[in-house]
């Protein structure tokens, strides 16, 4: 059983912050309305207006910035409609009208959370709370309790205002008016980025400022990193896997709350909230809207603190610290569409059926097997099934207690019914495998009664998903890896060195021959420069002759060595254990296969992947359908996938595995979402290819010798 010490007496911070922060808006109840009261009232009513309801988005990953968009079902499939709800700190509400009248017996409602009054939060604004902050998290480290507390608070101050505004939460001193009008000029920065064509006729409510906004960073320099649109998937770009990672690691009870705490007393900061008010007024109408946007998602992860920090305190048998965090963080994602129902089941039992219904097909329906994930962990994509979708139904099957996650999602949604929800309205159903047939007809009877010139009410049903690209590589022979690992090695040795012919006699004399080099290795590797030299000589073996078989060319430009560098930092630290799966309950050593994987991926990544990608919002997949547990580890031809599961991927990797084995024991770095294919065809949306390249990518750049060229063209003819 999960359980945590807390103290009977102490009070929410979440809560109080909360109350705080919705005062200092002018939008508690009772308060004067304000100017962030009547902007919400004006976007709100102009977001319902019909000749809104057919909203424009861009022929990528349609996002939800403002938590207030729906579904609306056409001839032609399905869009984004605006549903905003009447309280700019509530979420959008559903009508389950059909669905409640049919299962009234089997249906819950959950209990809505209680929150701290006006009087609970005064005088409660911390003076050194930053300073306090900032000086735990430079003691902390990289690794341990006290640095995956860091990252929760950075996760949630992320979620709540933005990269870009948090930097003004966390900056010590500098004086109010100061870091006012900081908030404000960062508010503004959107605007000053030309959107993609695609996205400017998607931002008829600053949608895309906020996209930016929540995902624009600044760089180690103090220079603003643009976000790719193609790399922003439903609202998240890269940072976004960062606060999942994070969120996902193993941490108790305690530390979650002291997290939450740190993170609440930080976000009640009144220079933040008077660059807000200044913003909302703004003569330039998507720069309130902006402004305004931030607010509201502001409350909103506050609200959902304050559930988790109450969660936090409470005795679990199943559940798991990090489940209740990624359920709390789901309902702040910008993710669309917007599920209504989200199905609990055992898939053993129930998901064959399930899949010969229009339940499987329907955009409005949250299915694990048709989910596609953003960045999230293994952890966050199953709780984003849940985490805002206002009906759950459980399945309860012959089985289904038999399940891990049943028993995680029984216990959790047990807890919203008897104990808290931050949704206003919240239903959970209990249900047999029978009932599916009445679930499918109750889903698609409903009637949205729709606005003159809303979407044609018709079955919610659609390929669900979208047909996905995905790319999934195969087995390489060992002497294509050895090709890759030491081509990676020689460029990430140029990153230290920065220069080509420096590098080139590094490796002649160095790592070839048998000089000793005293500095330390790049990656940290335990084995230092020892595991270099092993690489460069088994390709030497593998190629013969006597010239080096890799070097760079002259004349290596700035260019390369910069997208060298980029790179190199999405390689891991291997300097000690390495945080594999969360849930394994294990941790692997970091020896040479470590970094002789991470190797093998850097270099796909650097010279193949650029021309494999093409459409970048395509997946990456690795398929385990086909592999024995006992060669994962070690069989040389999949050091591909182990490296690709290892690095900062600059898209999303999944594993794919049949029903029954258990990827989630085996030694793999991370949380990567796992797709479990019950029978044949489950996964006929991932519109996959499979690429057994049988030769290095011409694009490499470097320079072969005689004997390796000649390898490779022997090997390619086999």
């Amino acid at each position: 059983m999960v359980g945590s010490r807390a103290s009977g007496r102490e009070r929410n911070e979440s809560s109080a912050s909360l109350s705080w922060l919705a005062d200092a808006l002018g939008v508690s109840p009772g308060s004067a309305p304000g100017p962030v009261a009547a902007a919400w009232a004006e976007t709100r009513d102009t977001m319902r207006e019909p000749r809104n309801q057919a909203v424009a988005h861009p022929n990528d990953w349609t996002s939800d910035p403002w938590l207030a968009r729906g579904t609306g079902i056409t001839g032609s499939g399905m869009i984004p409609t605006w549903i905003p709800p009447d309280g700019i700190d509530e979420w959008p509400a559903a009508d389950l009208t059909g669905l409640l009248d049919v299962f009234a017996s089997s249906a819950r409602r959950t209990r809505p959370q209680t929150l701290a009054g006006p009087s609970e939060a005064a005088g409660n604004v911390p003076g050194d709370a930053v300073a306090a902050f900032l000086r735990e998290e430079a003691g902390a480290g990289t690794d341990g309790a006290a640095a995956v507390r860091a990252q929760h608070v950075r996760a949630w101050l992320g979620c709540a205002v933005g990269p870009l505004l948090r930097e003004v939460v966390l900056t010590p001193g500098n004086g109010h008016d100061a870091l006012a009008a900081a908030a404000a000029a960062r508010l503004e920065t959107p605007r000053r980025v030309n959107l993609p064509v695609s996205w400017a006729s998607a931002n008829q409510f600053a949608e895309k400022y906020l996209d930016l906004l929540y995902n624009l960073r600044t760089s180690a320099d103090g220079r603003l990193a643009f976000p790719d649109a193609a790399d922003v998937r439903t609202g998240q770009g890269e940072g976004w896997r960062e606060h999942w990672t994070w969120l996902s690691r193993d941490l108790g009870l305690g530390d979650v709350r002291e997290a939450l705490r740190t993170a609440a007393r930080l976000m009640r900061h009144p220079p933040l909230v008077e660059g807000l008010l200044r913003t909302v007024e703004a003569q330039d109408r998507r720069l309130g809207m902006t402004a305004l946007g931030v607010a509201r998602r502001w409350l909103l992860t506050l609200k959902a603190m304050a559930w988790l920090e109450d969660a936090t305190a409470h005795e679990w048998e199943h559940v798991r610290p990090r489940d209740l965090a990624c359920f709390a963080f789901n309902a702040l994602k910008p993710d669309w569409p917007r599920r209504v129902l989200g199905i609990s089941h055992r898939s053993i039992d129930t998901k064959s059926a399930l899949s010969r219904t229009d339940l499987w097909s329907s955009g409005r329906c949250a299915i694990d097997a048709t989910y596609v994930p953003s960045w999230e962990t293994n952890t966050g994509m199953v709780w984003g099934l849940f985490g805002a979708t206002p009906a759950i139904v459980r399945v309860r099957s012959a089985g289904y207690e038999k399940s891990a996650w049943c028993r995680r999602e029984a216990e959790l949604t047990h807890y919203l019914v008897e104990r808290a929800d931050f949704l206003a309205e919240r239903w959970v159903l209990d249900l047999v495998p029978g009932d599916l047939t009445a679930l499918e007809a109750a889903h698609n009877a409903r009637d949205p009664r729709p606005r003159p010139g809303a979407a044609v009410p018709v079955p919610a049903r659609r390929p669900a998903p979208y047909e996905v690209p995905v790319w999934t590589p195969g087995p390489r022979p060992a002497w294509q890896t050895a090709v890759l690992r030491a081509s990676a090695a020689l460029r990430v040795i140029n990153t230290l060195l920065a220069d080509a012919e420096l590098t080139n006699r590094f490796v002649t004399e160095f790592l070839l021959g048998d000089a000793h080099f005293p500095e330390p290795a790049p990656t940290g590797h335990p084995e230092g420069w020892q595991a270099y030299r092993s690489i460069f000589r088994e390709l030497q073996a593998l190629a013969g002759g006597t010239e080096p078989a890799v070097r760079l060319p002259w004349g290596y430009s700035a260019e390369q060595t910069a997208l060298d560098v980029h790179m190199f930092r999405r390689l891991p630290h291997l300097g000690g254990s390495a945080h594999v799966r969360a849930g394994s309950g294990t941790h692997a050593g970091t020896g040479a296969a470590g970094l002789r994987d991470v190797l093998v991926a850097y270099e796909f990544l650097r010279s193949e992947w650029p021309s494999v990608a093409g459409d970048r919002r395509r997946y990456l997949a690795v398929d385990c359908r086909d592999v024995r547990p006992g060669l994962w580890a070690g069989d040389e031809r999949l050091s591909l996938q182990r490296g690709l599961l290892a690095v900062r991927t600059p898209v999303p990797v999944w594993i794919v595995q049949r029903a029954g084995q258990e990827v989630d024991t085996w030694p793999i770095p991370g949380d990567h979402p796992i797709f479990t294919e019950h029978f044949p065809g489950q996964f006929s949306w991932m519109a996959g290819e499979r690429d057994d390249r049988a030769a290095p990518s011409p694009g490499s750049g470097l320079e072969f010798s005689p004997a390796l060229a000649a390898m490779i063209r022997r090997s390619g003819d086999r």
